[in-house]
């Protein structure tokens, strides 16, 4: 199993639409988890039609301080899959509904990291895709995007988007938080080979315009099964590539006793 952070520059480029695009279309059971410090999106979208009685991220504050993570996580999940052979196999944590909310998350991004780590070893066998917003967000889940297999960064191929993201993928870097892979969104001017040698990064995924599929992730309504969610499912073997390169990096050498060697130094985003 995997943890998967989607983030963004600036603007809005559609980082959670393609979060939920390939939570929708992902091959194995997922949990898609809203830590966009700046609030989430999907309750009061794609999730409008559905009774949420308060579950979501903001009730994990006080599990955080009682050290309950683990344990009442599962009481604040919604099922987007339910029935017979589906339920349990993509599920959604909705994010904070207010950015106040944030502060009050920021010392228990650690805690959060480490419970979706523990998630590819427990019994539940979900890979997790954390939503965590724009990079430049006060109370950044710096430690969530530390702690992930894969950072995908998305964008959109027009010069303001490439410069921010330039900007971002600098700060990843000095903090040494990667792998990072891009994801373009939309068509544009500049081709994806020339923004993966402008950034010197590879795009991961390039994920078409479809604006039908975009307003029903984005806004609620009748699900579509259009070239986003089509596209979303065929650049999964890339993203799992990629998931396999890093943890091939990360956990080799080994150490004398014959455990992976698995030291990594987290600075915060500036």
């Amino acid at each position: 199993m995997a943890l998967i952070a989607v983030c963004s520059a600036k603007g809005s480029p559609g980082a959670t639409v393609t979060a939920l695009a390939w939570t929708l279309s992902w091959s194995r059971r997922v949990i898609l988890a809203e830590c966009d410090p700046a609030g989430g999106d999907i309750a009061a979208g794609y999730l409008r039609e559905v009774p949420l009685d308060g579950r979501g991220l903001a009730q994990l504050t006080a599990s955080m301080h009682r050290r309950r993570l683990a344990e009442d996580l599962w009481s604040q999940l919604v099922d987007l899959a339910p029935g017979t052979g589906t339920g349990l196999t993509r599920m959604v944590l909705p994010g904070l509904s207010d950015p106040a909310q944030a502060a009050g998350m920021a010392p228990g991004w650690d805690q959060l990291a480490h419970l979706f780590r523990s998630l590819e070893s427990g019994t539940s066998g979900h890979d997790v895709i954390a939503d965590c917003g724009r990079l430049a967000a006060a109370h950044a889940p710096t430690a969530v995007l530390a702690a992930a297999d894969a950072v995908l960064l998305v964008l959109r191929p027009a010069l303001p988007s490439i410069r921010a993201s330039a900007t971002a993928l600098a700060a990843l870097a000095r903090a040494g938080i990667g792998p990072v892979g891009l994801v373009t969104v939309r068509d544009g001017p500049y081709p994806t080979k020339e923004i993966a040698a402008h950034l010197r990064t590879p795009v991961v995924a390039a994920l078409p315009d479809d604006p039908g599929t975009a307003a029903v992730l984005s806004t609620g309504g009748e699900r579509h099964r259009g070239r986003l969610l089509r596209a979303a499912a065929q650049t999964e073997p890339r993203v799992w590539q990629m998931i396999n390169s890093s943890r091939a990096a990360r956990d080799g050498p080994t150490g004398p006793d014959g455990q992976p060697a698995q030291v990594r130094e987290v600075r915060s985003v500036r």
